[in-house]
């Protein structure tokens, strides 16, 4: 009786009450032995090897659920719940790379729009959550970093630091080191790091803007990296009103600059100050430029000064982890300047990631944890689905599973609890309950 009580909580997966709360069942040991029972019991049955996986990974048992579910996609290749469940389980293995990987072919299987959705989100959120851990793992393992050659002619582009007094201008950190970044990446010779990858590591080392001018500072950021040169920069006012940049190549092994370029002007001259200091740096580095990168190196993401300010204001939100401020100053920059292609861009990914913080692994789970077709499955789908729409009705399907002939019934008098009109957002499952 215990292992049937035990495996019907493990397919509810969670209990959902009206206030959205989500815990786990316990699970002991004997639990664990049924689960491995099962297992040994169904070896050829994909279905039953998809329950057992599920089971372990929401007992936290990730490398027996990681066993498991890829047992049952060597039997089931196309098995969605399998995969997104396996992607579950190198997360709980803190193996990302892999979970990544996994949630990727996830995409392209066969499941519901809501699915792929939850798991495009999950892969969105821990690409994000990927790059912070990198950077606690690159602080905690500095020393052994250090002595491990950097890749060859790689740069990485800190933010840039802001000495002046008017707030307006402190985006720019964020928009200088875009600007210079999109544009060393067009030079053939070079390999960039990502922006969101040299700031989480600022993140996490904390780095003020005094201390991110400091050669020291970038070359330990650069070994920490493992980029071979890092560029910093700095912004300063003059006193005609202008603004100066200063930036200099300093080498991750030696700390020694390898090259500096100054650019002063006023701040309508920004995009052209930038690209004097981009053209000079690489001449000072001894890199030459094909004709073709020279045309690339001269193109503009804008020639609108306040968009690229409104952009500079996005990426630093972004930064933060505030998605829907960066969403609406990227959408301010792409309205003023149409062609801004990289606003644009930048709105769309920005609105994906806000909407990617709710979808943790437990959401996902959830969302995808049911077995098509299986007794009482139904409704704990449409309970996940209805859980941030009809918080009433979300509780009350909850509870009926246990009686499905009684739901439709049930359901009507919960929906005079909740507005029927949100709740065309559920999709099909709603097409079959009757209005009141």
């Amino acid at each position: 009786m215990r292992t049937t009580q035990f495996f019907a909580a493990l397919g509810a997966m969670v209990t959902v009450g009206c206030a959205g709360a989500v815990r786990n069942p316990e699970v002991t040991p004997t639990d664990l032995a049924a689960l491995e029972a099962r297992q040994a019991g169904h070896p050829g049955d994909a279905d039953v090897l998809t329950d057992v996986g599920v089971a372990f990974y929401q007992a936290k048992s990730y490398a027996r659920a990681r066993d498991v579910l890829l047992a049952a996609l060597a039997l089931r290749p196309d098995g969605f719940r399998a995969q997104a469940h396996l992607g579950l389980s190198y997360e709980g293995l803190g193996r990302f790379d892999e979970a990544l990987a996994v949630y990727r072919r996830a995409q392209g299987m066969k499941a519901s729009g809501a699915e792929r959705r939850s798991v495009e989100l999950r892969l969105v959120g821990l690409t994000r959550e990927r790059l912070a851990a990198e950077a606690r793992r690159a602080v905690a393992e500095e020393r052994t970093l250090a002595a491990t050659p950097p890749v060859p002619n790689s740069v990485a582009v800190l933010p840039w630091t802001y000495l002046g007094t008017d707030p307006q201008l402190r985006p720019l950190e964020r928009g200088l080191a875009h600007l210079v970044v999109t544009d060393l990446s067009r030079v053939s010779r070079l390999t960039l790091l990502e922006r969101e990858r040299v700031q989480a590591l600022t993140d996490e080392l904390a780095l003020s803007g005094s201390a991110r001018v400091e050669t020291g500072t970038a070359a330990r950021s650069g070994r920490m990296l493992g980029a071979a040169d890092v560029v910093q920069g700095a912004i300063r006012e003059t006193p005609d009103g202008g603004l100066r940049l200063d930036a200099n190549v300093v080498s991750a092994a030696t700390a020694e600059v390898r090259a500096s370029s100054t650019a002063s002007d006023r701040l309508a001259q920004l995009f052209t100050m930038e690209k004097s200091l981009v053209f000079d740096l690489l001449e000072r580095m001894g890199i030459p430029l094909t004709p073709a990168e020279r045309r690339a190196l001269g193109e503009r993401p804008t020639a609108d000064l306040q968009a690229f300010l409104a952009f500079s204001g996005g990426l630093e939100a972004e930064d933060r982890g505030d998605f829907g401020a960066a969403t609406r100053l990227f959408q301010e920059a792409a309205v003023r300047d149409p062609s801004f292609r990289a606003a644009r861009d930048r709105a769309a990914r920005s609105a994906h990631a806000g909407q990617a913080t709710g979808m943790t692994p437990a959401r996902l789970s959830l969302l995808v944890g049911a077995r098509a077709g299986a007794s009482g499955t139904r409704s704990a789908q449409l309970a996940a689905a209805l859980q941030t729409i009809a918080p009433t009705l979300a509780g009350r399907v909850n509870r009926l599973q246990s009686r499905p002939t009684g739901v439709r019934s049930r359901l009507a008098e919960a929906l005079r609890q909740d507005d029927p009109s949100r709740l065309t957002a559920v999709g099909k499952p709603t097409v079959t309950i009757p209005r009141p």
